[in-house]
């Protein structure tokens, strides 16, 4: 649990990171906004164990995942950060779905 709630913290850092360089003037960059506060949320709930925090980050993540695929396109702007995320997203949602059904 400890190595998922880390997963999460580095992708609310990756987010804000986003926003660091990037901003919200452009509308597009806003859920990045939202989801560094999500993330950090679910890290810590994950940490401290609290209900149903491993089903919140799966679903939560998989809808960051498709809205981060569907939007990809959309902000003229160097995505290497949104990359990044796409891939931490993957290896959270792989990982708690093995801390669900396989453990």
């Amino acid at each position: 649990m400890t190595l998922l709630a880390i997963l999460l913290l580095l992708d609310a850092a990756v987010h804000a990171a986003v926003i660091i360089r990037f901003g919200t003037k452009d509308k597009n960059n806003v859920p990045f906004l939202v989801f560094a506060f999500v993330d950090a949320a679910l890290a810590i709930a994950v940490f401290l164990l609290v209900p149903y925090a491993l089903w919140a980050t799966l679903v939560l993540t998989i809808l960051g995942l498709i809205g981060l695929t569907v939007t990809f396109g959309k902000p003229q702007r160097d995505k290497t950060l949104d990359k990044a995320i796409w891939v931490i997203d993957v290896v959270i949602v792989v990982y708690t779905a093995y801390l669900l059904f396989a453990v």
